[in-house]
């Protein structure tokens, strides 16, 4: 159960809140992975994120701090925040196998322990060594049956690798037979057109987003595991607000890909959290796909500050809808009682 002191619920008819999207780094892992991040690849230096130096200390802290995210979590009115390794820091894609696992299950191990000092405010995701498929696996298992940790996050492609490809079907594999969710995020996108103006993040990672959702339609990993649960960062990217295009190239059978129905009809079988910013293309998002698929997020410490008022503001969303999307998805699609 949540500890009811921990937010302010006097109002009864405040549901309970899960933000499935918050970052979280370890230092001493950062520093074996810090050459592999976006920031190193894209030549931010210092900086760890968006803004000057000073502010970047300042979002690493609120990675790196429990006591800092728990005030921050209260001041959202967030009651449990399921805790991510962040991969645009931590990210092992470049290294051998056998190194990426290592590091892989140091930082699993981290997500674990930070869970296990605030159980009723942390549920912690882990990742994987993905190069690698076999202990990709092993990995699974340990961090779910040893670790308890709730699913897996991996990036949007493995260096030249497609997500999709059949190279990683033992993942699938195994993540669908564990039945945990799948949640995609970008480890970034260093294209020199990007470098300026901070696009590597507004539009490199949604860009890569809707990539990913495309390869693991198109090479039938959806088909090939129907029960997978897969959950898409930042709305899904760019990929619900325009699936026409691919919609017309099916019915023109023009794609060459052999889809059981449009490009559309996968588009409700993935999951979406709601870091879009504006509520009209969250009600948008909802046109698309489930009112269940859709999972509150904040993208801490990136996103969005006040992720209740946001949801409220989805006028064209009923208020149960606005509920489940507020916790109550998040709650059954990770396994949790609450």
């Amino acid at each position: 159960m949540v500890n009811k002191k921990i937010t302010d619920r006097s109002n009864s008819k405040r549901p309970l809140i899960i933000d499935f999207h918050g970052h979280i780094v370890s230092p001493s892992l950062f520093k074996l992975t810090q050459k592999f991040s976006l920031h190193a690849r894209i030549g931010l230096g210092k900086k760890t994120s968006l803004g000057k130096v000073k502010e970047s200390q300042e979002t690493m802290k609120r990675m790196v701090d429990p006591k800092v995210r728990l005030q921050d979590l209260d001041k959202m009115g967030v009651d449990i925040q399921v805790i991510s390794p962040s991969l645009i820091h931590h990210n092992t894609t470049s290294l051998d196998g056998e190194t990426a696992d290592t590091i892989v299950r140091q930082v699993n191990d981290h997500v674990a322990e930070s869970v296990e000092k605030y159980p009723d405010r942390l549920v912690g995701i882990g990742i994987v060594p993905l190069q690698n498929p076999k202990k990709s696996a092993q990995e699974l298992d340990r961090m779910v049956k040893k670790l308890g940790l709730k699913g897996v996050q991996i990036p949007t492609i493995l260096n030249d690798v497609e997500i999709g490809d059949k190279h990683l079907h033992p993942f699938w594999r195994k993540a669908e037979k564990l039945n945990i969710p799948v949640f995609i995020h970008p480890a970034g996108n260093s294209n020199p057109r990007l470098r300026k103006f901070g696009l590597a993040f507004t539009l490199g990672q949604p860009y890569e987003e809707a990539l990913a959702m495309s390869s693991i339609v198109y090479e039938g990993v959806l088909d090939k595991f129907p029960n997978l649960k897969i959950v898409i960062a930042h709305g899904g990217g760019f990929l619900p607000y325009y699936t026409g295009r691919q919609d017309s190239a099916f019915r023109e059978k023009r794609d060459g890909a052999k889809l059981k129905g449009d490009f559309s009809s996968y588009i409700r079988k993935f999951y979406y959290e709601t870091v879009v910013f504006n509520p009209d293309m969250l009600e948008f998002l909802a046109t698309k796909t489930s009112n269940q698929h859709i999972l509150m997020g904040t993208d801490y410490p990136f996103g969005e500050r006040d992720p209740y008022r946001f949801i409220r503001r989805a006028k064209k969303l009923s208020i149960n809808a606005q509920n489940a999307i507020l916790g109550r998805n998040a709650a059954k699609l990770l396994g949790l009682k609450i």
